[in-house]
């Protein structure tokens, strides 16, 4: 009886100490998340890869223009094709990236302002810019896609600039903080 009761208690214990090691093991495995990039790697996801939808508004329109002139992709033989199968599906790969980074401490406020940059250009693309688009497409007369050109940069460059501009000075401050090199683009 006395041998029945000491292996009950040594089982006891040792379902606790298998309880307590995995608790400590997901507790380390939770902890490390933030490990699975390198800083190079959350910068490049989180900030780098912006610079595909650094061209906004009207000067979305003309890279597309200098991009058809040079040759061009059979593929995006249009402006929609282009903005529809190149632009926005790019913008959305890049904004999952970055939303399925684990968000540390030190990472989130880039994070965020990464996803929120992402978010507000891919409902212009999906809205205001489509609409030029399709005007470029349908051989629009150059006065009324001047116009809407003009009107979208009024409407929203100046949020869009805000919101890179926001993204990059977390982004290049993180950059320091890890020893990344930044290159400024001439533009």
């Amino acid at each position: 009886m006395k041998n029945l009761v000491t292996t009950k208690k040594t089982v006891a214990s040792l379902k606790g100490g298998l309880v307590k090691s995995t608790l400590l093991l997901l507790l380390f495995m939770a902890g490390s998340c933030n490990m699975m990039y390198s800083p190079q790697e959350y910068f490049d996801k989180v900030a780098l890869n912006t610079n595909m939808i650094s061209r906004f508004g009207a000067d979305y329109f003309y890279t597309y223009e200098k991009y058809i002139k040079g040759g061009g992709s059979a593929d995006f033989n249009t402006c929609e094709k282009y903005l529809l199968n190149y632009s926005i599906a790019s913008a959305e790969q890049n904004f999952k990236k970055v939303k399925d980074l684990y968000a540390s401490k030190e990472t989130e406020p880039m994070i965020n302002a990464s996803l929120d940059l992402y978010t507000y250009v891919l409902n212009s693309y999906k809205t205001d810019h489509l609409k030029i688009a399709r005007m470029i497409d349908q051989k629009a007369p150059a006065d009324t896609i001047n116009n809407a050109l003009a009107e979208l940069d009024k409407k929203s460059y100046k949020t869009f600039a805000e919101k890179y501009e926001k993204l990059w000075g977390l982004a290049e401050t993180y950059a320091k903080d890890h020893n990344i090199t930044v290159k400024k683009m001439p533009f």
